[in-house]
């Protein structure tokens, strides 16, 4: 059995993708295309790009939601340029559609990516290309709100973009007061800040004997990691932390963990029941917070995306 993406086939040229219609180099070939684990993050990420394109020309705002999971997985892959150039694609449609909010939100996550990838010295945005992207598409911005924002709010707002397009691209170069507290997450920023939380959380209520939010939180973690690109690794924390629990029996017997199991296999065999079980159990779920409800239908509906493509 081959573990060579569905999509890889052999032409004239060379090495082809029939998704991407694009010939493929050897090293791409090697690193992702001929790794399982890899080639199907890769479909998500170009079929989730590919919707969220189909919707900006129908002009439909369900194009943000797949452009968000088109880059999530992007990141996912390490492929930050591409990443940005997706998230960039929802600032211009954001601002088109007269959402100029809705475009600086994006624009801070993919200012975010940026400056982490080149603090990092990701060689994917060492070159000038998704910079300048970037500075395009947060240049649109100060154009739609000169006409549309009071004249404070358009200096506060071009001063934190003038600042971020600077040469570092760095949220420390913001010389105003008013977005110091602004912190937006979006993609593997939000699911790797989640995941820490909720591993943390579980483990304090396992040792404090609140066994449905250690339950709650401990599936929250395993289902971050599910949207970093770690399927495995999720049941793996979650099937380990319900095995070595004092009560056991009532791990699996709960409602929340019967309904993660669901969408854990409607991620990876990409079907329709289980996906089906899981929204109609999800009413029936008790929640202590309502962070946990909103995080848990975030990923509920990012994975009903996947089985719809």
């Amino acid at each position: 059995m081959t573990d060579d993406c569905k999509f890889l086939e052999a032409s004239s040229r060379g090495p082809s993708c029939k998704l991407r219609n694009v010939v493929l180099s050897n090293g791409e070939v090697k690193a992702k295309c001929k790794r399982s684990d890899l080639s199907v993050i890769c479909i998500d990420a170009y079929t989730s790009l590919s919707r969220g394109q189909d919707a900006i020309k129908q002009k439909s705002t369900d194009a943000f939601p797949w452009l968000v999971d088109s880059a999530t997985h992007f990141e996912n892959l390490k492929e930050t340029d591409n990443a940005i150039i997706a998230i960039s694609k929802a600032i211009t449609f954001a601002t088109k559609m007269n959402m100029p909010d809705k475009a600086y939100e994006f624009f801070v996550y993919a200012r975010m990516m940026l400056e982490n990838a080149l603090q990092e010295g990701d060689p994917t945005v060492m070159q000038p290309g998704p910079k300048r992207t970037l500075i395009d598409a947060g240049n649109g911005i100060i154009s739609a709100v000169k006409q549309q924002l009071t004249s404070a709010a358009v200096s506060d707002v071009q001063a934190e973009l003038k600042a971020s397009l600077l040469e570092g691209v760095s949220l420390k170069k913001a010389e105003i007061d008013d977005t110091k507290d602004l912190v937006i997450y979006h993609g593997r920023a939000l699911y790797a800040k989640k995941l820490k939380e909720y591993k943390e959380g579980a483990e304090n209520y396992i040792k404090s004997g609140i066994m449905q939010n250690a339950v709650t939180f401990a599936c929250m973690a395993a289902l971050a990691e599910l949207m970093l690109g770690r399927p495995k690794e999720g049941l793996v924390y979650l099937t380990k932390t319900a095995n070595s629990s004092e009560q056991k029996e009532k791990w699996h017997k709960s409602k929340m963990f019967k309904w993660t199991k669901l969408i854990f296999k409607a991620f990876v065999t990409r079907e329709e029941e289980p996906m089906n079980d899981a929204q109609k159990l999800f009413f029936q779920l008790p929640w202590a917070f309502k962070d946990d409800k909103q995080f848990a239908e975030r990923v509920m509906d990012s994975v009903q995306r996947r089985v719809s493509q």
